[in-house]
């Protein structure tokens, strides 16, 4: 059993635990969430952490998994103003190593440890192709997708940057919100719309056409509006849930996920009635010459609170070896 530092940044938390790998998988110790901007780096995260956890033995290994890009052994955060580098991790913690990863590639390399109580089908009760791809969208702070699958006996988990890939709209709404918010943005991307920032903008753009001010400053103050009856914010979250459901099945399409389609990010837990009432698995399977093709594929949300974590502690694994 060997013990590692892991840890998922995203654009408004720090999520930390003691991951113990071994031969049954990945078990995490201490989880603990972290609002990011109460904390002047990365380091000054861990260290409170460890602190609270009155963490005394030494911890060689971490593995971070972080919302941006990652380029060598540096990420700056797409949402977060931090920039980390695992030689400097290791330099301030005194870690024998350091790992940085994209964190839609940790919650790929969690994909296979799921179980059915982590997940939740919005749709049809369906399996997917055995042994298919399984694409993982994240919607949260930004977005992002990633695809997990195995070759040759071996995993593989690929990455990218899919929320600034540019959005496309399918109907006269949708063309107008992007209409409207183009001069605001210079371009509209995925991640503008599709993330808790982006039901903001979609939820004041609707105000703007109807010449209504807004009744909510912050997007997780929309759902609560839209429960009560409000038809603005209702009418918000419905839109939101299709244009997820739209990009959820494109990237289906893209990374041959027959599989399966999970989502994951702060957003979805939070709507599973809304995801449930339809708008988001019509979208996902409105692709015309190709929906008998997207029928076929389930689509679950994620519940599990700390996934990205025990995919952290996985893809360390598989960087190392069983050797850990």
């Amino acid at each position: 059993m060997t013990d590692i530092v892991a840890v998922d940044i995203g654009g408004t938390h720090a999520r930390f635990a003691i991951a113990e790998i071994g031969p049954g998988g990945v078990m995490l110790r201490d989880p603990m969430s972290i609002k990011a901007a109460g904390h002047q780096t990365a380091e000054h995260a861990a260290m409170a952490y460890m602190a609270a956890i009155g963490l005394r033995e030494r911890i060689s290994l971490a593995m971070i998994a972080c919302a941006g890009p990652v380029t060598e052994d540096r990420v700056a955060l797409t949402n977060l103003d931090w920039t980390l580098t695992a030689t400097g991790l290791r330099a301030r913690l005194g870690l024998d190593q350091a790992a940085l990863i994209n964190d839609l590639e940790a919650v790929a390399w969690a994909a296979p440890e799921l179980a059915d109580s982590d997940l939740h089908t919005i749709g049809p009760q369906i399996p997917g192709a055995p042994g298919g791809a399984i694409a993982v969208v994240g919607a949260g702070t930004g977005f992002n997708a990633a695809s997990w699958r195995r070759v040759d006996g071996r995993e593989v988990v690929l990455v990218g940057e899919g929320g600034h890939a540019s959005f496309a709209a399918a109907d006269p709404l949708e063309m107008e919100v992007v209409r409207r918010l183009t001069p605001r943005f210079g371009r509209v991307s995925v991640e503008r719309l599709v993330s808790g920032p982006g039901m903001l903008n979609l939820y004041r753009t609707l105000c703007e056409i109807e010449a209504v001010t807004p009744a909510c400053a912050r997007p997780d103050q929309i759902p609560v509006l839209a429960r009560t009856g409000d038809r603005l914010a209702r009418s918000t979250v419905i839109l939101f849930c299709g244009l997820l459901g739209a990009v959820a099945g494109d990237l289906a399409l893209t990374l041959g996920a027959r599989g399966g389609v999970l989502i994951g990010g702060g957003m979805a837990p939070g709507l599973l009635p809304e995801l449930e009432a339809g708008e988001f698995r019509r979208r996902f399977e409105a692709k015309g010459r190709f929906q008998s093709h997207l029928a076929a594929i389930p689509t679950r949300v994620i519940l599990h609170p700390h996934a990205a974590l025990v995919g952290a502690g996985r893809a360390l694994l598989a960087q190392v070896g069983e050797g850990v």
